[in-house]
């Protein structure tokens, strides 16, 4: 039997990674205008982040659908490591990505991440009886408090208020453990390892448009966000070390 899913997640999943693919795109062409690119490769760093914000959403449609009979595709596994090649392999490549991708201040890097509010389908899936309760609960509720986080842990960076660092790192982290485990309930890996001989409910509407997209879209840019905040997280923390004053101890050893 196919899990029902409500009518209004798909157009409600469909507008937020909508949004939040054109959001990424406009944050890096800010970034690719701050780095002080010349204007041809700035231009084709913004469209590059475009075409590249469009096209790893669209191979999550309703072809990847695996009719809700719970099976994992293999396309999932694919789509991830793609996401990660292409985005990675363009920093390895491109001295005018790594440069865009420095110039990114680490607030938007956290503040975009309010899209996990988008969790709650998964609470509102499961309420329904179409998802199983070990994941729905632990993957939605860990999205939700993710997401309502971001903004709060993002105007903290902006304002550079005392122990923002400390927290955004514990905030990225936690954000990190969520995707884990969320991918491994849903697919059934942390219950084999943790409770050998637990029967396993398949989360199938997950394998269903829409929520398909979850795993194929926003896992993989969530992911890629937090490695990205890690980062930017380390440079500022390398320059605030570079640029706090010296003690007068210090300074006289000099």
């Amino acid at each position: 039997m196919h899990p029902v899913i409500p009518a209004y997640v798909a157009p409600l999943v469909l507008a937020v990674f909508v949004v939040l693919a054109a959001s990424v795109a406009r944050i890096v062409a800010r970034a690719a205008a701050d780095a002080g690119l010349p204007d041809p490769t700035r231009r084709r760093v913004a469209l590059t982040a475009a075409i590249l914000a469009a096209l790893l959403r669209a191979p999550a449609q309703p072809p990847l659908d695996a009719g809700g009979r719970g099976i994992v595709p293999v396309a999932f596994a694919i789509f991830g490591v793609v996401s990660f090649a292409a985005v990675f392999g363009a920093l390895a490549l491109s001295d005018a990505w790594r440069r865009t991708v420095a110039a990114i201040p680490v607030e938007r890097l956290v503040g975009v991440q309010i899209f996990r509010l988008l969790g709650f389908v998964f609470i509102a899936v499961w309420a329904i009886g179409s998802l199983p309760g070990r994941f729905a609960l632990s993957a939605g509720l860990g999205d939700i408090a993710v997401g309502l986080a971001a903004p709060f842990v993002a105007v903290a960076l902006a304002r550079r208020t005392p122990g923002s660092r400390a927290l955004a790192l514990a905030w990225n982290t936690l954000g990190v453990i969520d995707l884990v485990s969320a991918v491994g309930l849903g697919t059934g890996f942390l219950v084999r390892l943790f409770a050998p001989g637990t029967p396993l409910e398949p989360a199938a509407a997950v394998t269903m448009f829409p929520l398909v997209l979850v795993p194929t879209f926003g896992v993989p840019l969530a992911l890629i966000l937090h490695v990205l905040t890690y980062q930017a997280l380390a440079r500022s923390g390398a320059s605030d070390r570079h640029e706090r004053p010296l003690s007068p101890h210090a300074a006289a050893a000099r």
